[in-house]
């Protein structure tokens, strides 16, 4: 009885003494698109304020399933946290068996950011209007190929086109990055993507941007108007990214996270590197980041049926 006293008591202490070794982030997709750019933002501030290395490790494939299952099966104890975006709803939903459940399998840690997506089109698209886009690919219908490299911006982009009434060929990508290569490649002609990939790219004269998905202008580019602006009332996309940890990790280990999170994107150099590329940080509790991703849940599996969205291959 007093080894199982000392073992509980020595559980007890565990989250009181974390972290005492690296901590492993998973980004589930790969290198040089936003949720990569969004994890080596937080990720030195947030080795800092735990004492111990913050590694991230991208693990890709499946429109982010791959690496968002690698950590719903990991240990839960703190040490492997994952960055998430609505591809963690989208992407299940469209599949007819799961290999993760998002309401059982993590735990809530925090929000990290939400942000507006840009609809952007290569150079070489004869449209410097939203409008004038429309025509041209209404006028030629599958001419036009349009990319992803999330499940979100799959997703919101079958639903815009069709709402548009545009017939526009799908080409997926494994991530942002790959995707931003492939517009400037001219493979593609026009995608939905965050300004952490894409406002480079337009500040540099590579892609031109359409518009912005939220109701509300960029920030970063004031004179692109919106959707809603365009005649498509009340259109609005808005994406985020946020963080997990597995399952059944100690409350006290989630409340530490989200504490120093919080911190590291209420002010600082981390949360104005966000904000300069279009990135609203977005510190909440562990609680309130959980309630809003059930409501991502019904929201985007709602659209997936609607829509009758069909899984990658």
């Amino acid at each position: 009885m007093l080894a199982l006293a000392q073992c509980h008591a020595f559980a007890a202490e565990q989250p009181a003494r974390y972290p005492t070794k690296p901590i492993r982030l998973i980004v589930p997709f790969p290198p040089g698109g936003g949720t990569d750019f969004v994890a080596r933002v937080i990720a030195p501030p947030l080795t800092e304020a735990l004492g111990q290395n913050v590694l991230i490790d991208n693990r890709t494939g499946a429109q982010g399933v791959v690496g968002t299952q690698i950590a719903a099966q990991a240990a839960s104890d703190g040490y492997t946290l994952v960055i998430v975006d609505a591809a963690t709803v989208i992407a299940p939903a469209m599949m007819d068996k799961a290999p993760f459940d998002v309401a059982k399998d993590f735990a809530p840690v925090g929000m990290l950011v939400e942000q507006p997506y840009l609809m952007t089109v290569h150079p070489s698209v004869a449209a410097k209007s939203l409008a004038e886009f429309i025509r041209l690919a209404q006028a030629t219908p599958g001419k036009y190929n349009f990319g992803s490299g999330a499940a979100i911006s799959h997703v919101s982009q079958e639903v815009f086109y069709s709402v548009a009434k545009l017939k526009l060929t799908h080409v997926p990508y494994r991530g942002t990055g790959p995707l931003m290569t492939a517009m400037v490649g001219n493979e593609v002609q026009v995608a939905f993507s965050g300004p952490g990939s894409a406002l480079p790219m337009v500040k540099a004269g590579r892609l031109r941007p359409l518009a912005v998905t939220t109701l509300k202008r960029s920030r970063e580019l004031p004179d692109v108007p919106t959707l809603d602006e365009q005649g498509f009332k009340g259109f609005e996309i808005r994406g985020w990214y946020g963080m997990l940890v597995p399952d059944g990790t100690p409350r006290a280990i989630v409340n530490r996270v989200n504490a120093e999170l919080n911190k590291v994107l209420a002010s600082g150099p981390a949360s104005q590197t966000l904000r300069q590329r279009g990135l609203d940080p977005a510190p909440v509790s562990p609680d309130e980041f959980g309630r809003f991703l059930s409501s991502e849940v019904v929201r985007w599996s709602k659209a997936v049926r609607q829509y009758n969205v069909k899984p990658i291959e």
